[in-house]
């Protein structure tokens, strides 16, 4: 729930009116002491007056400046020196106050500034800056532009998990942070930091619309699948079986592949995703693999066939069949014109139909093709998904005997991230609403993409919302590569850092992305490695960054019914992996634990 956007507001009058009383007792007491002393110096001894005088005096005094000893009580003012003694020593004591605040003011300042007082450091945004930034005030004031179905609807009546993720509370102005659902974020949490727990897991379940979840492990959908199932339909793209999950996603590679411009940006992706190397292999190489492929998953959509056939052509090494089909549908105007030729080129070389191979080697397990040939009217209608508050999980894991799931789920995810864009650029608002969310969880394991800083850049446009986790910044390096690590930084109008182990570099270019005030890290290299679990700095668009208190699900006030969902889910998985069930048909390493086996 959104905290009261005016308390800053009514933090600022009270904060007036407390100044104003300070100021004014300050002078009150310097007026009546002035007097006093001017009494001692003009040799009448010291008033007969006490402190508690000094409001009436003060007051009576601002009415007659220019009678001070009218403003002493009669048996004290004959005690009075003169105005002239009077004022001077007022003014004496009024500047030397002055002088004194300004020094306490700049030694308090200093302390600030000092590094082990972090509650107090200086460089962090203020309670103004967060309301107007990340409160859910700024969330809700965006809800037209980003919901449209909002739009003449008053701010305040939209809730702001309708067009935002809650994010956790700023510790020292102790407002609720949000984002937008424009906001593309990138989280940076090593292994074990909660992330699952704190993100993952919450963002997945207030996704206010269809949402697409990858994750290495079976946490996140454990923990939310019966809470998304209340909302609308729950797939899961689950080859081996982990899940036990009755709906499962079934995605055909030839799906739109009728139109040349699919095949080609399908054909590139499996061949960058399964481990290529243009300076290894070569650029006529890869061209070579690439154009068979496209040529044989459009032989197969122009064909109207199952997907088996088409990867029977791919062990075979034999495209004659797909050949003709291409060149049938040529004569008929329905294949792209050169396609066959390019087919019959690039078939008769051995080693391309090499390439061809160890590309689609990841549909080879029997399980993984099983889901990748749905028959007619079985096929995942991604367009219908969009239309509710539906969820898509994938689950998978890399068996080093048969493969792994990787390039098959970077293509799917490619193909949505595409015909989401494509969907909402048709729509009069130019936008998806309900609006997608895709919970990237392990992105650098799931779905290292060329395309993935664009699309980082560009979804918020059209209430796209992306989530990015990295377990560091050298992971992303390794994947992306550093200017594609940067892209993607660059691209993400949210970072959160969170605690944790970290290469001395990494922990450097954090703390560096965090900030400086006069010259000094915000948060160190150290501090940043130190931060305890359920602690995370956001730097988000403009504002100064954020040190904030996460929430783990189970402080949740659905806490209750999330537990009820996650044990129901756990105890399907237990009966399903029960002795009288089938043997699982996917070899498991027996010297691997759970956590470390579930990979892409």
């Amino acid at each position: 729930m959104a905290g009261n956007d005016d308390d800053d507001v009514y933090i600022l009058f009270l904060g007036i009116a407390l100044s104003v009383a300070l100021l004014g007792g300050v002078g009150s007491f310097l007026t009546w002491l002035a007097g006093q002393v001017s009494g001692v110096i003009a040799g009448g001894g010291w008033p007969d007056s006490s402190p508690t005088d000094c409001f009436d005096i003060a007051f009576k005094l601002v009415r007659h400046p220019s009678d001070p000893q009218g403003a002493w009580p009669p048996a004290a003012a004959a005690a009075l020196g003169s105005g002239a003694v009077f004022f001077t020593l007022l003014a004496v004591f009024l500047t030397v106050a002055a002088v004194g605040t300004i020094f306490l003011v700049r030694v308090f300042l200093n302390v600030r500034r000092h590094r082990p007082v972090r509650r107090l450091r200086l460089g962090y945004a203020s309670g103004w800056e967060v309301r107007r930034l990340l409160s859910a005030r700024a969330v809700q004031n965006k809800a037209g532009q980003v919901r449209p179905s909002t739009h003449g609807q008053p701010a305040r009546t939209v809730k702001p998990e309708d067009v935002g993720f809650y994010l956790g509370r700023d510790i020292r102005s102790r407002r609720k942070l949000y984002a937008s659902l424009e906001h593309t974020a990138v989280i940076v949490a090593p292994p074990r930091q909660g992330k699952d727990v704190h993100f993952v897991t919450p963002f997945t379940i207030d996704a206010p619309g269809p949402c697409i979840v990858t994750s290495s492990r079976r946490e996140t959908f454990i923990n939310t699948a019966m809470m998304r199932a209340q909302y609308g339909e729950v797939y899961v793209f689950d080859p081996y079986n982990w899940t036990g999950w009755p709906n499962r996603m079934r995605w055909s590679p030839l799906q739109g592949c009728e139109d040349p411009n699919v095949c080609a940006v399908r054909s590139g992706t499996l061949v960058q995703s399964s481990g290529f190397d243009i300076a290894r292999e070569g650029s006529s190489t890869l061209s070579g693999v690439v154009t068979l492929i496209r040529c044989l998953l459009h032989a197969g959509a122009i064909g109207k066939l199952n997907f088996r056939e088409v990867m029977r052509w791919v062990y075979e090494a034999s495209g004659e069949q797909a050949l003709e089909i291409l060149r049938q549908g040529e004569r008929e105007g329905r294949v792209a014109a050169g396609y066959p030729g390019q087919l019959e080129f690039n078939m008769r070389n051995e080693r391309l139909w090499s390439g061809v191979i160890q590309a689609m080697h990841c549909f080879s397990h029997p399980n993984v093709l099983e889901d990748c040939c749905p028959e007619p009217g079985e096929e995942f209608d991604f367009v219908n998904f969009l239309k509710g508050r539906n969820t898509l999980y994938f689950v998978a894991k890399r068996q080093s005997d048969w493969g792994g799931i990787y390039p098959i789920v970077t293509t799917i995810l490619e193909q949505y991230f595409r015909s989401a864009r494509g969907t909402a650029m048709k729509s009069p608002t130019g936008r998806l609403d309900p609006p997608l969310t895709f919970e990237l969880n392990q992105v650098a394991d799931v779905f290292v993409s060329g395309g993935l800083p664009t699309y980082m850049g560009e979804s918020g446009g059209y209430s796209i919302a992306v989530h990015l986790y990295l377990t560091s910044l050298a992971e992303a390096r390794a994947k992306f590569g550093a200017d594609g690590t940067a892209a993607l930084l660059d691209n993400a109008a949210i970072k959160i850092i969170s605690g944790g182990a970290g290469t001395a570099k990494d922990l450097s270019d954090l703390s560096d992305l965090v900030g400086k005030h006069d010259g000094k890290q915000i948060l160190t290299p150290d501090e940043l490695r130190t931060m305890p679990f359920g602690r995370a700095v956001v730097v988000a668009d403009t504002a100064r960054p954020v040190e904030m208190w996460l929430t783990p699900w189970w402080k949740r006030k659905d806490r209750d019914a999330i537990a009820s969902g996650k044990a129901a889910v756990e105890a399907m998985i237990s009966q399903m992996n029960a002795p009288s069930a089938p043997a699982a048909t996917v070899p498991v390493d027996e010297d691997e634990d759970e956590d470390s086996s579930i990979v892409w």
